[in-house]
């Protein structure tokens, strides 16, 4: 989900907008230091416990090889987590990609994809509107056609042509298979632009929930300009890629509930409770402190929304605000839960459509970071872990 935060500042040389990896350190398959003789790993579960806090794999060495990894997309199919995010290719190269791995339950043990088999998922098009980086994606299965075929996945991203944090825009990829090869939407990339004349951060950090398991969708995406800022709504039939039909489209969404911490709503990510007709969105919150890097969120917050008694999926989302129920929040993930102090562009884990996993829990994939004065000294910190935040609801 998810480019950093939305820090309107030049900060991020790294428009961290991207996904891969490349050359890694010795680790082993569930991502953690190599065990000594007399170390036992624990028996885990496919889906971590609540207040479990589980780390998924390395790239390098974390805080001295160049490389980072964040902003994950990740769902469920065939006992097979897909996991897409962001990174850089080559050492010490700040220009994102989209990189996939499969996560595995082997023997009481989850098991990544080793860093030298990485797929790159999706990579900068050199002279289009997304050459300088792609990243931030957000994938799910339905029923799509582009160029007289047939898609089963649909993945939106964010990309851009610049190096200074501006600019970025939202484009669609699809693929036949979770691992790709992804085709993109060329002729309707991006779907939705940034402002002309009024640009400054732009569009990006999507979402997406399949409405009806077919071609309908819903799309978040954040949105800044140089007038206003916050979450942008709407739901498509992308059954035809080529005629992409929007159905209703909220500006910005609401806020009703949320505590601001300075920045509305931003940079989140999306699933969908069929049974109990609830709405969930994670994000990142708590900017500010005067503690090195301050631009990016310390903490993951989750909510639930509730969507019962509506005509539709979603509609709560579209209403206006004084007609609109409230966020509520369900749970935080932040450094009292995982010692890092910085915890930020997070992912739900959910099933191809973004509905839930688990009846009573849901997973939430976030990046943490470590605290450094110098770029690489935390961007090479960033590595994706998760956690699992119960559904208060139900009690």
């Amino acid at each position: 989900m998810k480019k950093h935060c939305l820090a309107l500042t030049a900060l991020l040389l790294l428009s961290l907008s991207s996904c891969g990896s490349s050359l890694g350190a010795s680790s082993t398959s569930n991502g953690q230091e190599p065990l000594s003789s007399t170390e036992v790993l624990q028996p885990m579960k496919f889906t971590p416990e609540v207040g479990e806090i589980r780390k998924w794999f390395d790239h390098g060495k974390i805080g001295e090889d160049r490389y980072y990894n964040y902003c994950p997309s990740v769902f469920v199919e065939d006992n097979i987590k897909h996991i897409y995010y962001c990174s850089n290719k080559m050492f010490g190269n700040v220009t994102d990609y989209v990189a996939y791995r499969e996560g595995k339950l082997q023997n009481d043990q989850m098991t990544y994809t080793d860093t030298k088999d990485i797929v790159w998922a999706l990579s900068p098009t050199p002279d289009t509107w997304d050459a300088r980086h792609v990243c931030d994606p957000s994938v799910i299965k339905g029923e799509f056609s582009y160029g007289g075929q047939q898609y089963s996945y649909l993945m939106a991203y964010l990309g851009c042509l610049t190096s200074d944090n501006s600019r970025n825009e939202t484009g669609l990829a699809v693929a036949q298979s979770p691992e790709g090869p992804w085709v993109k939407c060329d002729s309707i990339n991006p779907i939705v632009p940034y402002t002309r004349g009024k640009a400054t951060w732009g569009t990006g950090q999507p979402a997406l929930v399949s409405v009806d398991h077919k071609g309908r969708v819903l799309l978040l995406n954040s949105y800044t300009n140089s007038d206003e800022r916050g979450e942008q709504a709407w739901e498509y039939d992308f059954s035809n890629l080529e005629k992409p039909r929007l159905i209703r489209s909220k500006h910005l969404m609401n806020l009703n509930g949320l505590p601001r911490y300075g920045r509305g709503l931003n940079n989140c990510d999306v699933a969908y409770d069929e049974v109990h007709k609830k709405i969930i969105l994670a994000r990142g919150t708590k900017f500010g402190d005067d503690r090195s890097p301050n631009y990016i969120a310390s903490q993951v917050d989750v909510y639930y929304l509730d969507d019962s008694g509506n005509e539709n999926r979603f509609d709560e989302i579209f209403k206006e605000s004084n007609n609109a129920r409230d966020w509520v929040l369900m749970g935080s993930i932040g450094e009292e839960q995982t010692g890092f102090p910085r915890n930020h562009n997070t992912g739900l884990v959910t099933d191809p459509y973004g509905e839930l996993v688990e009846s009573d829990r849901i997973e939430v994939a976030f990046t943490r970071s470590d605290l450094s004065p110098a770029d690489w000294g935390y961007w090479s910190t960033y590595r994706i872990y998760s956690t699992a935040v119960p559904l208060t609801y139900l009690n």
